[in-house]
């Protein structure tokens, strides 16, 4: 039941941070005018996230068949979510970085797009073990990835329950990795020792993470600023970023 309950409670905070800063405001029709492309990064990224429990729970159940039919679905949501969400965030830096607000984004723009390079790292992984039917490896490489793109869905529902702090959207991110600390608190119970899968996935995200904090290194994030920027002059005809969309 492990990997199905962790499943079900990274989607709900995904879910919980979401409709409060995305999906109530679209329903009630006062989330403002947006590009295309961040409607498709939000819904793609909605639906990863309903797919990623409704997965687990099939192969707890045993529907090998369907899950791995399902699974070529994610492929395509991953896609979808990455290229948009790199295009939103590319876009957005630029804009920032001409135009010098909203700071925001000029201190955090490279911490979002290690959240998202991760996570297509770790999931890339998943499915590449999968397909050599290394199991073990691949649901644990799952739930790495799954609780790395958790940052987004962690920062909004820390930015609902007590407004904005400068901190807000690292503490945001990496609070991820108590769930990764799940896996590795369950498989000292279970096995009696920490599957590989989760300890890479630990480091690789406090590492890369860490170092993207405009407190920890200005430099680092003057530097991968000036590439999103440079990326986004590029892609700027394809998202027409409005000003009152932050996130």
């Amino acid at each position: 039941m492990f990997y199905p309950v962790i499943a079900t409670t990274i989607s709900v905070i995904a879910f919980a941070g979401f409709w409060f800063t995305y999906f109530a405001p679209i329903i009630d029709s006062s989330y403002p005018p947006a590009g295309a492309a961040l409607h498709v990064h939000g819904w793609s990224f909605f639906l990863w996230y309903i797919l990623f429990p409704a997965q687990a729970w099939l192969i707890w159940r045993r529907r090998i068949s369907l899950h791995r039919t399902l699974g070529s679905i994610s492929v395509l949501l991953v896609v979808l979510m990455t290229l948009t969400g790199l295009l939103v965030l590319s876009v957005r830096v630029d804009e920032a970085v001409r135009n010098g607000e909203p700071r925001i984004w000029l201190m955090y723009g490279p911490l979002i797009l290690s959240n998202l390079i991760l996570f297509v790292s770790f999931y890339s992984a998943a499915i590449w073990m999968a397909a050599r039917n290394r199991i073990e490896s691949h649901k644990r490489l799952i739930v790495v990835a799954s609780a790395i793109a958790l940052g987004a869905g962690f920062f909004r529902l820390i930015l609902f329950l007590s407004g904005f702090h400068p901190l807000s959207l690292p503490i945001g991110v990496l609070a991820c990795s108590l769930f990764i600390l799940a896996g590795i608190v369950h498989d000292l119970f279970t096995r009696g020792s920490v599957h590989r899968a989760y300890l890479i996935g630990l480091v690789a995200m406090l590492a890369v993470e860490v170092s993207l904090l405009p407190q920890v290194s200005e430099a680092n994030v003057i530097w991968v600023n000036q590439w999103l920027a440079s990326l986004g002059e590029q892609l700027g005809f394809l998202y027409d970023p409005e000003p009152t969309v932050e996130f």
